[in-house]
């Protein structure tokens, strides 16, 4: 009888340590640092994942998760759990808490993921998203960026050297379009090029007339917006409202001094022409209006006041539509 009161005693014992240890791990468990606590549970409405699901692919980066909540109570929080583990939680009723985010870097191309959301009331409850299965990390799925930095040097008369600059990634291949004259059509000029290059010569200009110049590129996603567009008469222009060209300047007279401009008008509906001189006294120098003359006019006298011998002044001439504008070259002369 003494004996089975022991042996009844000692599995008590054991009985009480076992639960100790139990509730030692459960208690280590819910304070874990790395961990949200858990709620009391109940239900907190739904939470649904529209972007990305089941399937898709994610380009390296900083993707946003796009899902919606149709909550039970007021809105608290709402973690983002990766392969069953918790990753990070979004709080509702905080300013500057950080939107849901995907986040991969090129170490993990090729890998693939799951991750589901669970959203939290106030009061502690909580409802759980489906889980989004097999999601590919691949490159970047966003298109390039357009060329920047192109510039027109002209070795000739037919030849002309189109350079730019590019800072995207994955590029398959670069296109330099050109057109003829203001009123032409855009053509691919040299087809695909390799995105290794970063510039190219034309050798088919036809002296005497404006060539534009625009470049872009392509990567799997698609192709990038035009870099901005370049002429060989180094004129500016939105592309759609042409500008005057093969602006000359020629002393024709000395003390007093007279300087005069001619150019060739491109432009069935221009409403003026404004003259623009800069008297180059220093690097910071600037184009300010000297005169104007009316529409299809291509000449202009300057016989006004601060012209000097021995000084350079450049001339520029600026057409104005309605809605638009456009300037022409550059024509510098130096007064004898």
């Amino acid at each position: 009888m003494i004996l089975n009161s022991r042996i009844i005693m000692k599995n008590i014992k054991y009985i009480f340590f076992v639960l100790f240890v139990f509730l030692i791990f459960i208690s280590g468990c819910v304070n874990s640092s790395s961990s949200p606590t858990s709620p009391v549970g109940g239900n907190a409405g739904s939470i649904t994942i529209f972007a990305p699901v089941t399937n898709d692919s994610i380009g390296i980066g900083t993707t946003p998760i796009n899902y919606s909540v149709k909550p039970a109570g007021f809105n608290k929080s709402v973690e983002l759990y990766i392969d069953g583990k918790y990753n990070s939680t979004f709080f509702t009723t905080v300013s500057n808490s950080k939107p849901l985010t995907l986040v991969f870097n090129s170490s993990q191309i090729g890998t693939r993921f799951r991750y589901h959301l669970k959203y939290y009331d106030s009061n502690g409850s909580f409802s759980i998203s489906d889980t989004m299965k097999n999601i590919l990390v691949t490159l970047p799925r966003i298109l390039p960026y357009a060329p920047t930095n192109i510039v027109l040097l002209k070795l000739s008369p037919i030849k002309v050297n189109i350079s730019w600059a590019d800072s995207s990634t994955g590029i398959l291949f670069y296109e330099v379009w050109r057109k003829d004259r203001f009123t032409g059509t855009w053509n691919n000029v040299f087809g695909q090029l390799s995105p290794s290059t970063f510039n190219v010569n034309d050798n088919n200009l036809i002296p005497g007339i404006v060539h534009l110049y625009k470049v872009r590129s392509k990567n799997n996603f698609g192709y990038s917006k035009f870099s901005e567009t370049v002429n060989t008469e180094d004129v500016g222009s939105s592309g759609s409202f042409a500008a005057p060209t093969n602006l000359v300047a020629v002393q024709v007279g000395s003390l007093p001094f007279v300087v005069k401009l001619k150019w060739d008008d491109n432009i069935p509906n221009e409403n003026l022409f404004k003259i623009e001189r800069n008297d180059n006294l220093s690097a910071f120098s600037k184009f300010h209006t000297i005169g104007a003359v009316a529409n299809n006019v291509t000449s202009y006298v300057d016989n006004s006041s601060g012209l000097f011998a021995g000084r350079t002044y450049k001339y520029r001439v600026k057409a104005y539509s309605n809605t638009d504008s456009s300037w022409s070259n550059e024509a510098a002369i130096t007064l004898k």
